[in-house]
């Protein structure tokens, strides 16, 4: 047990990877935080539709508020070692490793409702997990401790998912109008107070402000389209999200406010200009134009 709570493992990733392979676990720790959430969330909403998009969201809502209430309860140090490089300082506690847990919630779902191989979401979790340990934040604990956390809250929310899918498919607009209101005012207070805070208050102001203008304007739905038509669609909206997050990065090197800045227009860009534009491009299809 020892070993699960021992800075050797950190030390001897780190020392075996180098500092050259920094960039690339970066890269692969997104995939459990905002960027991976951004991409899935986005791909869903843009080939899938609504439903699939903001069920996902949901998904990651449900885990995230289970890992908060964990870290209020039980604080664990980071791991602290002269001989460990530290990539980024974090003061929530370090079990269980949010990452781990979310990247399950979230890439588990997709495959649980088969929409993504098995292999291809044990790969991302496994990557997602090296990373953490590379990135010198997390024991091997923290990291058992946020896959069990990850596929827990999987188990209940697949079951608890129709139940929620039949309660809000009788609510009305004027519900979710309010509701996307409502969250930003409910995700303000805690921005300081977990990490990518900020990313969380800025994706809400995103869908406050687009859900909205989607609705009353487009409506968006997905077309059987072509192959080809599907990867000029998720080029042109990826390729869009890549420069929002160029731009950010270009204005400011603050994460505040740099990040609600570049998640609220990431995600603005999701919801609304994105699906507007593919309806236009005769790469999806408004309500109106599936009843004609």
């Amino acid at each position: 047990m020892e070993i699960l709570w021992s800075v050797e493992p950190i030390i001897f990733v780190q020392r075996w990877f180098g500092e050259s392979w920094s960039c690339f676990f970066e890269t692969m720790t997104q995939l459990g935080s905002g960027g991976g959430i951004a991409i899935a969330f986005a791909l869903a909403f843009w080939l899938k539709g609504r439903k699939l998009a903001w069920s996902l969201a949901s998904a990651v809502i449900f885990v995230t508020a289970i890992n908060a209430a964990i870290w209020s309860l039980f604080y664990v140090p980071r791991p602290q070692h002269p001989q460990i490089s530290v990539y980024k300082q974090l003061d929530v506690s370090s079990f269980p490793s949010g990452h781990t847990g979310t990247a399950t919630m979230l890439w588990g779902s997709l495959t649980v409702l088969s929409y993504l191989p098995a292999v291809i979401t044990v790969c991302i979790v496994a990557l997602v997990m090296l990373s953490r340990i590379y990135l010198g934040v997390h024991y091997l604990m923290d990291l058992l401790g946020g896959l069990a956390v990850g596929l827990i809250s999987l188990f209940i929310y697949q079951r608890l998912l129709p139940v929620l899918v039949r309660w809000f498919s009788g609510r009305t607009f004027h519900f979710f109008l309010v509701l996307s209101f409502v969250l930003p005012i409910v995700a303000f207070p805690a921005a300081d107070a977990f990490p990518d805070g900020w990313e969380v208050f800025g994706a809400a102001v995103g869908v406050a402000i687009g859900m909205p203008l989607e609705y009353w304007y487009v409506r968006y739905h997905p077309a059987q389209v072509s192959l080809q038509k599907q990867v000029v669609k998720v080029a042109i909206g990826l390729g869009v999200l890549a420069g929002i997050v160029f731009v950010a990065r270009l204005i400011s090197s603050n994460e505040l406010p740099r990040d609600p800045i570049a998640y609220g227009l990431a995600v603005f860009w999701i919801v609304f200009p994105a699906p507007a534009l593919f309806a236009r491009m005769g790469l999806s299809r408004t309500v109106e134009q599936r009843l004609r």
